[in-house]
């Protein structure tokens, strides 16, 4: 939903709160404390009182937006401007936009990334699947790969090509080669940048989390969180983490030292996507340090995996919704 829609459909600030009381309790509301429907009228200042418990509360008590001061309207014109923003933005464009203070708009886009992110654990992928990993921060490296690599006939890929069909798996070369920027120099990275791991399904949803050490038990942890193993192949590069992963599901590995994809054995998709987060946090953010570094990501993840949906405005507004536990908002 776009910024005119919303303010044709929600002229004002009660229209809004109705709105989310329509998300979180239906057509009853009920006492956040003690669960009673036996509460008052809404007062003026939107919030109700429970006749069983005595207390008062507005439709925000215990969700994702407890103790919010900003007005609902200006969250959901801010869940509809981040929604749009394909590649981000920046926060003081939307400091801008929504004609608040930077450290409010800062907070308020955290926010919505949090929210982003709690869709995001809900994933599982299957069928082929592709797992890399990027790194974050430094400075750019000098470019030195060539343009492409010669392409030569590798019969130990071409057996396990064939092993694969037998068991039902169809790797496809695909229309097009959705690649990463081959001019960019690979390698582990240094210790000044962030490894960020990523697992894509072909043509389907990606998951990816900021990883301090590539280890094989790190790595192995986030195929089995998020991989039907049973259903998946893996492709993966010549990475050492990599070696053990035949132990857990089917999978194979494209040496990039010799080639970067071999009739359809490639990791073209996954980084496509680092393609797509690193051109958000250079072209929008520039930098971003380490604490919020798993934002930013889910925010690219959230988005990515809703590329062919136009529900990350409803989206946004159930998860505001979403209780949190006891305790959590003392």
């Amino acid at each position: 939903m776009n910024i005119i829609e919303i303010s044709q459909k929600f002229p004002n600030e009660i229209d809004v709160i109705k709105h989310f009381e329509k998300i979180r309790w239906g057509k009853q509301p009920l006492c956040v404390y003690c669960g009673s429907k036996d509460i008052s009228e809404r007062a003026q200042d939107n919030r109700y009182k429970c006749y069983a418990c005595n207390k008062t509360f507005s439709v925000t008590v215990n969700t994702q937006l407890h103790n919010t001061r900003i007005p609902l309207k200006t969250w959901i014109y801010a869940f509809s401007i981040v929604s749009d923003a394909k590649k981000g933005l920046s926060a003081l464009q939307l400091q801008r936009n929504l004609n608040i203070s930077y450290p409010t708009a800062w907070a308020m886009y955290h926010k919505i990334r949090e929210l982003m992110a709690m869709e995001n654990e809900n994933i599982q992928l299957s069928g082929v699947t592709e797992q890399d990993e990027t790194f974050i921060g430094g400075k750019p490296r000098k470019q030195s790969n060539p343009k492409g690599l010669p392409q030569k006939r590798n019969k130990e890929l071409d057996a396990d090509i064939q092993g694969l069909k037998d068991k039902g798996f169809q790797i496809k070369r695909g229309h097009r080669q959705v690649a990463c920027d081959i001019d960019v120099k690979r390698g582990r990275g240094s210790q000044k940048m962030t490894p960020v791991v990523g697992i894509v399904q072909r043509d389907g949803n990606v998951v990816a989390e900021v990883m301090r050490h590539l280890t094989y038990d790190k790595l192995k942890e986030l195929v089995n969180k998020y991989v039907d193993k049973d259903e998946s192949v893996l492709i993966t590069d010549e990475y050492s983490g990599y070696n053990k992963f035949s132990k857990i599901i089917e999978h194979i590995s494209i040496d990039h030292k010799t080639m970067y994809s071999y009739k359809g054995i490639n990791t073209n998709t996954i980084e496509s996507f680092w393609a797509i987060v690193k051109r958000q946090i250079i072209g929008q953010h520039h930098s971003v340090s380490v604490k919020y570094l798993p934002n930013y990501v889910a925010e690219t993840v959230f988005k990515f995996n809703n590329r062919k949906k136009d529900d990350m405005f409803i989206t946004l507004i159930k998860n505001s919704m979403v209780e949190i536990e006891k305790g959590q908002n003392e």
